[in-house]
This record gives C-alpha cells, sequence and structure tokens, in this order.
C-alpha cells in the first residue's frame, strides 16, 4: 500500500547502502511504519544499477514522531550496535577527527 508522507520527517537511519536500506523500508513497512529511502539524486543510468548500489548511501526517514517506534524494530531486528552504526545520534555514527 502506498501512503503520502505529509509533513517533516525525521531520519531513522543515515548513510545505509542501498541493500540496507530497501531492507530497514521493508523491515518497518512490515510493521505498519511508512518509510522512505531518499539518497542523493542520481540518475541510475548514469551507472548502472550495481554501481549505483555501491556508490549512493542514503537515509532512511520515517513520518516525524515515528522515530523511536521505527528504531526500535530496527533494533529488535538487527541488533543495537549495527542500528548504532547508521543512527544519525549516535557517537558511533559519527566520523572520528
Amino acid at each position: 500500500m502506498i501512503q503520502r508522507f505529509q509533513g517533516e520527517f525525521d531520519v531513522v537511519l543515515t548513510s545505509v547502502d542501498y541493500v540496507e536500506g530497501e531492507l530497514a523500508r521493508e523491515l518497518l513497512e512490515s510493521v505498519g511504519i511508512p518509510s522512505l529511502l531518499h539518497t542523493p539524486d542520481f540518475d541510475i543510468a548514469e551507472f548502472g544499477f550495481a554501481a549505483y548500489r555501491q556508490l549512493r548511501h542514503g537515509d532512511v526517514l520515517v513520518p516525524r514522531g515515528a522515530r523511536p517506534a521505527a528504531r526500535a524494530a530496527l533494533v529488535e531486528a538487527w541488533g543495537e550496535d549495527a542500528v548504532a552504526r547508521h543512527d544519525p545520534r549516535s557517537e558511533s555514527s559519527r566520523p572520528q577527527m
């Protein structure tokens, strides 16, 4: 079922590759949380699909207010460490200087 997002979004995962993003999106959909994989705007035809999947990382967005439930669902399925690596609010997801 297609649902339209209205209003603002929360980022639940950041800098995920295409496969991880799609898995997260499908998992969230299965628990009733609408989500969207947002990647930089590049035409797949420029790279080919296989290269695009490797080169382009994106963010998984959920409707504002759904982030805690979405994160909990992802942690239950993938574990805290896997989610923390891509959590924009986690210290472990920030680049080291």
